[in-house]
């Protein structure tokens, strides 16, 4: 309800300022989804022998994004967008939060192709920035939440010449969008970021991203004792994508290093995901504007301290993506995915956590999204 209040508030104050753009848009984005997912379920309550069995089985909006877009000149945007979910696995049924809030300045510095973003913005790390949700899970940052997909920060976003690419440079208070109230923490380390996309020729990306961030702060602001949980981490990640008339092949590799201050009991550790995402692309071969599509990653979290929650993860996806209704723009109003996710831990090397197959899921999910945008002004 606070939350509710807090973005009517600030929808107040924002009418003024949007109406006096020289052009305002209205979008929204709904993603209607059935979750089906069969997993390991406890046989009796000595939690000791478990049989497979359904896990989960619901309709959800799992994402609900209203926007509005406004330009106050040539050279200056902004764009404001509030995030709405509903689902029976949620606490309180349903939530609401801003998911951007930010302005573009395409002047304020004078280099060629430069635009300095402010606010509530994209975190330009991996593929979570382009990432378009052909398939219905996340870019592989955002899934293991190696980096947040969003947060409040300043970013440089500029072009190579020559159409050579593109790179960002930015810095962010590294916690994201979600968190608020008892759920911040006393971070003083802000996250700086660094993204280069190459393109030397048509239909192939080359890229890489570097990201340090901070999580709590040393030292309690209460009684100066050192804080155990704080720590520091170094995030890198490589892109390659090759696009030839119907197929569109990605690969991802990215990496997580946590280091904690020497004093700390806690011990450092890394993890890693390779993830390799090819598409064909029907339309131009059949008519139908149909997509088949797979998707493979391997998590390794293997070298965490705690021997019992160490992990290896191997997630096999496969799906069907129908595009239909384009509208103007050639943009798809409605598109129907049908998802089937398999995963599987290596118990070989994971810990006693994932065990007799207790974390492996099979998981069916159908999805109808639909998108509407319209210009206000």
């Amino acid at each position: 309800m606070k939350k509710l209040i807090a973005i009517s508030l600030l929808g107040l104050f924002l009418v003024p300022a949007l109406m006096s753009a020289q052009e305002l848009k209205l979008s929204g984005e709904m993603w209607n989804r059935w979750t089906l997912e069969n997993g390991q379920v406890p046989a009796d309550t000595s939690m000791t022998v478990f049989n497979s069995g359904i896990t989960r089985n619901f309709f959800s909006l799992e994402r609900g994004y209203i926007g509005l877009e406004a330009k106050f000149s040539d050279s200056v945007k902004g764009r404001f967008t509030v995030d709405i979910f509903s689902s029976d696995i949620l606490k309180d049924g349903a939530g609401l939060k801003l998911k951007y809030a930010y302005v573009d300045f395409g002047k304020l510095i004078p280099v060629p192709g430069l635009k300095t973003s402010v606010g509530l913005q994209k975190v330009y790390f991996g593929s979570i920035y382009d990432w378009d949700y052909n398939l219905i899970g996340k870019a592989p940052s955002d899934e293991y939440k190696i980096a947040n997909s969003a947060d409040y920060g300043i970013s440089l976003n500029g072009s190579l010449p020559s159409g050579w690419g593109a790179y960002q440079l930015g810095i962010y208070n590294g916690e994201g969008y979600k968190n608020s109230g008892a759920n911040l923490k006393d971070n003083i380390d802000p996250s700086f970021l660094a993204n280069l996309r190459l393109t030397p020729f048509a239909g192939f990306t080359l890229g890489g991203s570097v990201m340090t961030n901070g999580k709590d702060r040393n030292f309690s602001l209460a009684d100066g004792s050192p804080n155990p949980s704080y720590n520091t981490q170094l995030l890198a990640d490589g892109i390659l994508r090759a696009e030839f008339g119907p197929l569109d092949l990605q690969a991802e590799y990215v990496y997580k290093e946590v280091s904690h201050a020497p004093d700390f009991s806690a011990k450092n550790y890394s993890a890693n995901c390779l993830s390799v995402f090819p598409a064909l692309k029907l339309k131009s071969l059949a008519g139908a504007d149909i997509d088949i599509l797979g998707r493979y990653e391997r998590w390794d979290e293997t070298r965490l301290p705690d021997s019992a929650k160490k992990n290896l993860l191997h997630t096999y996806t496969g799906g069907l993506s129908y595009n239909f209704m384009p509208d103007s723009n050639g943009h798809n109003s409605l598109q129907a995915q049908l998802n089937y996710v398999k995963k599987d831990y290596d118990e070989s090397v994971s810990g006693t956590d994932y065990a007799d197959g207790r974390k492996d899921s099979d998981t069916v999910m159908l999805q109808l999204k639909w998108r509407f945008g319209v210009n206000v002004k």
